[in-house]
């Protein structure tokens, strides 16, 4: 029986960060969940006492998600401006139902985006229908394949298990994905559900693409070789790695892991300084009196009660204090030290600042995330446009590499464009060096002009307006009247 759910070394070492990340993101309710982030303060002592100490301490410490709230702000940026898209005929639906459950392919590019932030790394597999060809017919007509669709998946790394690339012909080639998938199998009333682990192996075979999935009920594995709709077999896996680095099968660093480690880090010191917080700032009654102690014990059985409304017998002589930390200077420590440790790790929710920065300050400040995040952008959205290659060759037959554009933003920061830039790109159209189209697009980009707003939209606003008495640059008026001049 083949071992289809094997799991490579790389994985199993890159597992427990990925795991990090995705629970920091998650929050402090997830992160509380497990005890190996919080070091217990008796790790020896199981006694019950320990242990529900233990868990008020949990509940005191303070986890701070910095890394799902950077993680959220670097999403922004890469889609506070839409995609660059132009699909060709025969796969524009997967702009709107990229993998067949009405998601659209931004939100697909979403998920893609967030994923390679965690674990930097993801992939996306290209799932054609199983069409069987009838006898006599060597390809099949538009009615056969009406309802017949390629659709693309997206695959978290944590699902991605095993994989190998071979050297074929000089060119190193991806043979081999096992994919994880989860399964829920309905009760026999609909109302409960079983969870079901199914590996899905994508395979090349002597230059064929074979697929095979593997369960507990299928564990010899239940084969299709995908065709497109003229009946050819596929020379390619159409799965497609995307990473922090590149887009081969490699694992790359998780670009958050290190922001995750050092917010788990503070996540301890917050538990070490809201414990002792809570221990050194209850009052606490310090007593000398000559009473034995067995004396003592008869006169208060119910031990000493803190209040005014009852006395105390402290013998012939003795005496009573209570101590207490000052409250107001501990509540301002712990603030100074978690918006210290919030700047240490790069936080940008609270930030010092001694005056107004330049937005060439800011670029700078943020230049090393902006080329993590521009890298990673590249790398999802070449992964997406080689998987829309796939696509169009099972729907299509064929591949439109100039009508197939996708491109996600990189422009992370909005381009400030002073009067002065204004009046030099005016400048630059009027002489003919760039097209009026070229200006429009850089003052859109610039803010100057609506991001949604069309040519056509500005053209017909133009004709509605009042007539402009001087004429255009360039103009064959305003050629005319030179030439009368001359």
């Amino acid at each position: 029986m083949p071992n289809y759910s094997a799991v490579r070394a790389e994985y199993t070492e890159a597992l427990p960060g990925w795991q990090l990340v995705k629970r920091c993101v998650a929050g402090p309710r997830e992160v509380r969940k497990y005890n190996e982030y919080l070091p217990m303060p008796d790790p020896l002592n199981r006694s019950e006492e320990n242990l529900a100490r233990y868990e008020q301490l949990k509940k005191r410490a303070m986890f701070l998600n910095v890394t799902g709230r950077t993680r959220t702000g670097l999403m922004g940026a890469v889609f506070r401006k839409t995609a660059e898209v132009e699909l060709p005929p025969g796969i524009d639906y997967l702009l709107e139902n990229v993998s067949g459950d009405g998601a659209s392919l931004e939100q697909l590019c979403k998920e893609a985006t967030g994923e390679c932030l965690d674990t930097g790394r993801g992939g996306f597999l290209v799932d054609y229908p199983k069409i069987d060809i009838p006898e006599g017919q060597t390809s099949l007509t538009a009615a056969q394949t009406a309802n017949s669709r390629a659709y693309i998946h997206f695959y978290p790394a944590e699902s991605i298990v095993n994989w190998r690339e071979d050297v074929i012909d000089g060119v190193k080639r991806l043979t081999l994905v096992v994919l994880h998938e989860k399964l829920n199998e309905p009760s026999e009333d609909g109302f409960e559900f079983v969870e079901k682990d199914q590996y899905r192996a994508l395979m090349l075979l002597d230059g064929q693409y074979v697929q095979r999935v593997y369960s507990e009920d299928s564990q010899e594995g239940e084969e299709s070789i995908p065709k497109d709709k003229s009946g050819a077999e596929f020379d390619h896996i159409p799965f497609h790695f995307f990473g922090s680095q590149n887009n081969d099968a490699s694992i790359d660093k998780a670009p958050l892991e290190d922001l995750a480690e050092v917010n788990i880090l503070h996540y301890g010191n917050s538990a070490t300084v809201e414990e002792s917080g809570f221990i050194s700032s209850q009052p606490t009654l310090f007593i000398t009196t000559d009473i034995q102690p067995d004396e003592f014990v008869k006169l208060n059985p119910n031990g000493m009660h803190i209040g005014s409304r009852r006395g105390h017998n402290l013998g012939k002589s003795g005496s009573a204090i209570m101590l207490q930390a000052t409250e107001t200077q501990l509540a301002r420590e712990l603030m100074k030290d978690k918006e210290q440790q919030m700047l240490m790790i790069g936080a940008r929710i609270v930030q010092q600042s001694n005056g107004a920065e330049t937005a060439e300050a800011v670029r700078i400040r943020y230049s090393s995330d902006n080329s993590v995040l521009g890298t990673i952008a590249g790398n999802v959205s070449e992964a997406v446009r080689l998987a829309l290659f796939d696509a169009q060759r099972f729907m299509n037959g064929e591949v439109d590499e100039e009508g197939t554009v996708f491109w996600l933003n990189q422009e992370f920061f909005d381009q400030v464009m002073d009067a002065q830039a204004i009046l030099a790109q005016v400048q630059l159209w009027q002489q003919g060096i760039i097209a009026k189209a070229d200006l429009r697009t850089n003052l859109r980009q610039a803010g100057v002009i609506e991001s949604d707003r069309t040519d056509d939209d500005i053209d017909a606003d133009r004709e509605a307006d009042a007539p402009v008495l001087a004429s255009e640059p360039g103009s064959n008026d305003q050629q005319g009247s030179v030439d009368d001049e001359q």
